[in-house]
């Protein structure tokens, strides 16, 4: 595809965050949570709309199992101590995270990577008041599902313009896309 073709693309999007920024900032809220979801709906759901479903799912599933390690921190660390209690926790999250891949619905593991370290930036870093309370847990989750409706946005947007500049749907192709589909194991 010619930079002439892409570059309206490129335009949009720029747009997108420019609004996205303007109107968070207007309201308040945490500008960088929705590019998490907004990059994993290309990255990891392969910019398919039919795995809004599970990218949505991996999501909550990532902030509810970061929640709850939160909550369990202080009972596993009198159980095990300082030094183990957050690597026995975060293996545990993590070993089931990778497990919940073997799944049809609950496969996505990085949207449950990514909400589960962004929630863990988003308590930690100061953006979600002193602790953690259901209220705070909510909007983290809205911000990630904002992200993921930038990132329909941006596919549709995307499919708009380049549809109208009828680009032949093979040139429509980026190297990151033309790369996610290549079928080479890794050994």
């Amino acid at each position: 595809m010619s930079v002439s073709k892409f570059l309206p693309v490129a335009a949009a999007v720029g747009v997108l965050a420019a609004i996205w920024v303007v109107v968070g900032s207007a309201y308040g809220l945490v500008l960088w949570v929705p590019f998490l979801s907004w990059a994993l709906f290309f990255g990891a759901g392969a910019g398919k709309f039919s795995r809004v479903p599970k990218e949505i799912i991996g999501l909550t599933g990532g902030t509810v199992v970061a929640a709850v390690l939160v909550a369990l921190l202080p009972a596993v660390t009198s159980a095990v101590g300082g030094t183990w209690a957050l690597p026995l926790l975060v293996f545990c999250a993590a070993f089931l995270i990778v497990m919940l891949e073997l799944t049809d619905w609950f496969e996505l593991a990085p949207a449950y990577f990514y909400s589960f370290a962004g929630f863990f930036a988003y308590l930690f870093g100061g953006f979600a008041g002193t602790e953690m309370t259901v209220p705070m847990i909510v909007n983290f989750w809205i911000l990630l599902v904002i992200g993921t409706g930038f990132g329909i946005a941006t596919g549709l947007i995307r499919s708009f313009i380049l549809n109208t500049l009828k680009v032949p749907a093979e040139q429509q192709k980026t190297i990151f896309d033309k790369e996610r589909r290549m079928d080479v194991p890794m050994r």
